[in-house]
């Protein structure tokens, strides 16, 4: 270590601090975002959330980071461990099965959103997504089971439920 000191970089060893202090600037001066290297968005989220696991809204933002900047296992890796923090987490589940239904892993997407309670749940989009994948992978019986499922849920009126089917061609 002491050879690399003198022979590396030496910025290396202050790296997370000086991300730490761009960072900083960024949330005095929001239009200085546009110029920040996402990399360092990155790394500054993954150091935080090291210290922080808990952090949920910081888990949403680096998922959602790596994949606006085309870093889907990355987004997938940041997700999976999410989702060990926040294992019922609605959002989560959400764009991660988005994020498999568009990476073709139809299977895994199903998977995630059986974690949902379409009885209770009160998001629509993730209904609408749910019921309208099983739909496409034709599993009929689980299909049948969920809109019976959601039927009976007493978060969403009836009219949104009737836009739902409507949109999916279910009677």
């Amino acid at each position: 270590m002491l050879i690399y000191f003198f022979k590396g970089n030496k910025e290396a060893f202050f790296f997370e601090n000086l991300v730490n202090k761009e960072i900083n600037k960024i949330t005095n001066n929001p239009e200085s975002l546009k110029k920040i290297n996402p990399q360092k968005i990155i790394f500054f989220l993954e150091s935080k959330l090291r210290e922080n696991p808990m952090d949920l809204e910081g888990w949403k933002l680096l998922a959602r980071t790596c994949l606006m900047t085309g870093h889907i296992q990355k987004a997938e890796v940041h997700y999976t461990k999410a989702l060990k923090y926040f294992p019922l987490n609605e959002t989560l589940i959400y764009e991660y099965a988005v994020l498999k239904k568009n990476t073709d892993q139809l299977n895994g997407a199903l998977k995630l959103l059986k974690k949902v309670d379409v009885k209770k749940t009160e998001d629509k989009e993730l209904i609408y997504f749910y019921l309208k994948l099983l739909k496409e992978t034709t599993n009929r019986e689980v299909l049948n089971k969920k809109i019976s499922e959601l039927e009976n849920n007493k978060n969403i009126d009836s009219s949104e439920k009737k836009n739902i089917f409507k949109k999916l061609k279910i009677n």
